[in-house]
């Protein structure tokens, strides 16, 4: 059984002395010292070590009923960051149709065990735990097992340096305040990991490999939440969690240039801008679809080219997962496509285009089969004869 008590001052549910602040905004990590701790009025301090010992959020936390109930305490007090997760790929992390359809056809446990982080991976996951998603809990509060989330020994919320000015608000509860969760360490334990069945973390062996490429790109000193968690007008974080459905972010990751080389080819150059990791990122399936077309009378296509910027991976015979041969995707540096429409270019204009698509299957070898779930037009236009 979990106690809860009236959040005073102001209206929502208290989870015994931790929970009131679990949806707090995370502010960027700022040049100042990691943190610490701090507890409301009239109760204990964590101590130091309890402090030191506090880990980032991962998968697989099976805590069950217990954070179904603790979120709607931190639902309770923080209203307006609760619309935002509410309204976020966060939330639907496991009822998304596009993760439905590809859980379908692979069933597996590690899929569960980020997708629905408070249900057991090993077993179907009930209707609450499956509709919660990833919920406030599961990245601010963060201790192993059912326990941290009740009792009045229940854990502090965890959050990140304060960067606002003055002290920071008073909180009904304990805080730890830890640099690591306001840079890329919070978001790490889901957003990079191998093939179920690698032997190690090469770069070969990672189904999705963000963190590695955030430290080798130009923004490495900027934490995730930079882009993924803007600022509002007062200065609080956003739980929105914009990311690969959000077409404004999206185009503003690379720009986007094309000039033509000759009657029959173009080159379209795509340089890094506002992307802190290798564009496109996270879903082994995701892709960039380069494309060029001649064009005719009444826009009919009489020629056209296609090449997708994604990483390639191969199948492993024997083994679940695949082992990746080669990654033509934007990195820190501009990448420049060349595309032949053959003879019916030459007198005619050329019409380019830059796609971010979303696969939903790959559909074979070739790449022009594949079922696409979701596409953002990135850049177009079109070249004179």
């Amino acid at each position: 059984m979990i106690a809860v008590r009236r959040c005073a001052p102001g209206p929502g549910l208290l989870i015994a002395g931790a929970l009131a602040g679990a949806c707090a905004a995370a502010p960027d990590a700022p040049a100042r010292p990691t943190g610490g701790v701090e507890a409301p009025a009239g109760s204990a301090l964590p101590g130091p070590a309890e402090a030191a010992r506090v880990p980032m959020p991962r998968p697989a936390r099976a805590r069950l009923g217990a954070a179904v109930v603790a979120n709607q305490a931190c639902e309770g007090c923080h209203e307006e960051v609760a619309r935002e997760w509410r309204a976020s790929l966060h939330h639907r992390a496991n009822t998304e149709p596009a993760y439905r359809r590809a859980f379908a056809i692979e069933p597996m446990p590690f899929c569960r065990a980020c997708h629905a982080p408070e249900a057991r991976p090993e077993e179907p996951e009930p209707e609450a735990l499956g509709a919660l998603g990833v919920g406030c809990v599961t990245c601010h509060v963060t201790s192993d097992g059912e326990g941290g989330l009740a009792g009045e020994a229940a854990a502090p919320v965890l959050a990140a340096p304060w960067a606002g000015r003055g002290a920071p608000p008073a909180a009904p509860h304990a805080v730890i305040r830890d640099a690591r969760f306001g840079g890329a360490d919070a978001c790490a334990a889901c957003h990079e990991f191998a093939f179920p069945t690698a032997r190690g973390r090469s770069a070969a062996e990672l189904m999705q490999s963000t963190v590695i490429e955030h430290r080798a790109s130009p923004a490495a000193d900027q934490p995730c939440a930079a882009c993924h968690m803007p600022r509002g007008p007062a200065g609080r974080r956003g739980h929105g969690f914009a990311g690969s459905r959000d077409e404004a972010l999206v185009r503003s990751a690379v720009a986007v240039t094309a000039r033509r080389l000759s009657a029959t080819r173009v080159a379209v150059t795509l340089a890094p801008a506002n992307a802190g990791h290798a564009f496109p990122t996270g879903d082994l399936f995701r892709r960039l679809e380069v494309s060029a077309e001649a064009l005719g009378p009444d826009e009919l296509v009489l020629g056209q080219a296609e090449r997708y910027l994604t990483r390639h991976f191969a199948l492993r015979p024997g083994a679940i997962g695949r082992k990746l041969v080669a990654d033509d995707r934007v990195h820190a540096e501009p990448v420049t496509v060349e595309l032949d429409v053959g003879a019916a270019g030459e007198g005619r204009a050329i019409a380019w285009q830059v796609a971010y698509q979303r696969v939903a299957h790959p559909n074979g070898v070739d790449l022009r089969d594949a079922e696409i779930e979701g596409e953002i037009r990135v850049a177009s236009g079109r070249l004179a004869p």
